[in-house]
């Protein structure tokens, strides 16, 4: 019986790590044409990020920026929803991931529907390349459309890698004509309206829809879903799980509901839940593995799998990982010394703490505490 796509893309994972593990080097190129070759989805190499050997030089990804334009209109929630995810990978992935600019139609600020008024990084330029365009309108979407503004995205969609339209900026991709032959979604209380407007888009009532490039979706909630999804496949599994525990979104809800990126597919989801709690409650004082798995009532053996099935890694490399992302947020947020730091995140001393920093993050700590804050990039250092 042939195994399903996701069984087999974790096969192709798991040999792809081991022939990194045993000292095979090759570039970006090579590594894209192994997971062409292979069922690896696309984007999937940014996830081998997160379990990728020390003793390996990791080539340098170009993954496409996030670009969001804005509309007047826009709102604030949703805009929220859908960057705050990414600034959590992007803190945490150590690497040039999931960075992000704002931009507007003619580089002025834009107000939201609250009041709030945003300054772009950038004007929108149709014409710009390996970018995920992100399309964020609001209210009175109908007066946002305009011959040239049709253009300019139709042009623009067709550079970008993916086209993402939240709340009602369906209308704008449906208008320009783009969405003919997709299904498409748009927020709840334009449903109808969208539906009889736009007759060659097939509409959906889904918290989100892909469809090709596209992806659309209605209110704050269901961009946060989306995003959600798109960070699991994008960066992986384990910097999806991460985001939706840093925003307290339900895993357990969603997983009922059989939809969000938070939903991990296997059945002992929960357990990985609780044995995730367990050890950012015991960040300072580490507990061992045999430990953990006797809190959440598995075998050591099987909580193992699970973690290596669910979030490609073991539990004591997860819980490295959440003990080193401590430590870097009390290296950027607060003035301790790096032994302090070491004491408060489980190491025992400042230099262990700094051989495994350096090993996650390619940078030591005392970099990280003077680095630039990374949600301060911006196109004029990305190109």
């Amino acid at each position: 019986m042939p195994k399903d796509p996701a069984a087999r893309e974790g096969e192709q994972l798991s040999w792809i790590h081991q022939w990194l593990e045993s000292g095979v080097r090759f570039g970006v190129n090579g590594l894209s044409k192994v997971l062409t070759n292979a069922v690896i989805s696309p984007g999937k190499e940014l996830a081998l990020i997160q379990f990728w050997p020390n003793n390996v030089q990791m080539p340098s990804i170009s993954s496409p920026i996030f670009e969001f334009l804005l509309f007047d209109g826009f709102s604030n929630m949703v805009l929220a929803s859908a960057m705050e995810p990414l600034r959590d990978v992007r803190m945490n992935a150590g690497q040039e991931t999931a960075a992000w600019r704002v931009s507007t139609l003619d580089g002025a600020p834009v107000t939201s529907s609250s009041g709030l008024q945003i300054t772009p990084d950038v004007t929108f330029d149709e014409r710009a390349g390996n970018r995920n365009l992100v399309l964020v309108a609001g209210y009175h979407v109908r007066e946002q459309v305009t011959p040239a503004l049709l253009t300019r995205l139709r042009a623009a969609t067709r550079q970008a890698r993916l086209v993402i339209g939240l709340d009602t900026s369906a209308w704008l991709l449906a208008a320009a004509g783009v969405l003919d032959g997709h299904t498409a979604t748009i927020h709840w209380q334009e449903l109808e309206a969208f539906s009889e407007t736009f007759p060659k888009v097939d509409v959906s009532t889904a918290r989100y829809v892909r469809s090709g490039p596209f992806v659309t979706c209605g209110g704050a909630s269901t961009a946060l879903d989306l995003m959600l999804s798109l960070i699991q496949d994008l960066y992986g599994s384990a910097a999806a799980f991460g985001a939706s525990t840093m925003f307290v979104y339900d895993p357990s809800r969603q997983s009922e509901l059989n939809r969000g990126a938070a939903r991990l597919e296997q059945k002992g989801s929960p357990k990985i839940l609780m044995a995730a709690n367990l050890m950012a409650e015991n960040i300072e004082t580490p507990i061992t593995t045999a430990e953990l798995a006797d809190r959440v009532s598995l075998s050591e053996r099987t909580l193992t799998r699970a973690f290596q099935r669910e979030l490609g890694m073991t539990p004591g490399r997860y819980y490295k990982m959440l003990r080193l992302q401590h430590a870097r947020y009390l290296s950027e947020e607060t003035h301790l010394s790096l032994e302090q730091i070491a004491l408060r995140c489980g190491f025992s001393s400042a230099s262990s703490l700094g051989r495994s920093f350096s090993g996650l993050y390619g940078r030591t700590l005392r970099e990280a505490r003077v680095q630039e804050k990374p949600w301060m990039k911006t196109a004029r250092s990305t190109g």
